[in-house]
């Protein structure tokens, strides 16, 4: 099962990077978001608190501390809280922080990808394989760290 769950851990980094680089585009000359509704501090605080989880992890493997697992169980949990928070930002609100000012009149409406949100480009099926990957992680890792299964 640990093994399981050292892949799952894999899975969750390499998607979560995936939608990390589309906030991290929004005002990029290369990106056409301009925006995201998701604020810095949960930006940030998120992939770090995963990376912690991971090490714990990692730590519980080289170790064989059951305390480990537990903690990466709660780190898992709090980490899921900006998970959820940015989960609810993406799904909520248009695919604009606001209505694109007018330009030059009625027939030249500005352009839209000047305000379009990041979030809202990163494909459902990813933000849905994310949390359904946590669902199993959290569940693995409180089974391994429980000695259910090991």
């Amino acid at each position: 099962m640990s093994t399981l769950v050292t892949g799952l851990f894999v899975v969750q980094v390499l998607v979560g990077g995936y939608m990390f680089s589309y906030v991290l585009g929004a005002g990029q000359k290369s990106s056409n978001a301009r925006a995201t509704r998701i604020p810095d501090p949960v930006a940030v605080a998120h992939p770090l608190a995963a990376g912690v989880t991971v090490v714990s992890w990692l730590i519980h493997l080289a170790s064989g501390e059951r305390a480990f697992a537990w903690i990466c169980v709660g780190l898992l949990l709090a980490t899921a809280a900006g998970g959820l928070f940015m989960a609810f930002r993406t799904f909520t609100g248009g695919p604009t922080v606001d209505r694109p000012g007018r330009r030059q009149g009625v027939l030249d409406p500005g352009d839209p990808a000047e305000i379009r949100v990041a979030e809202k480009q990163i494909p459902t099926p990813v933000i849905v394989l994310h949390g359904a990957t946590f669902l199993l992680l959290l569940v693995g890792t409180a089974l391994v760290a429980s000695g259910v299964l090991d």
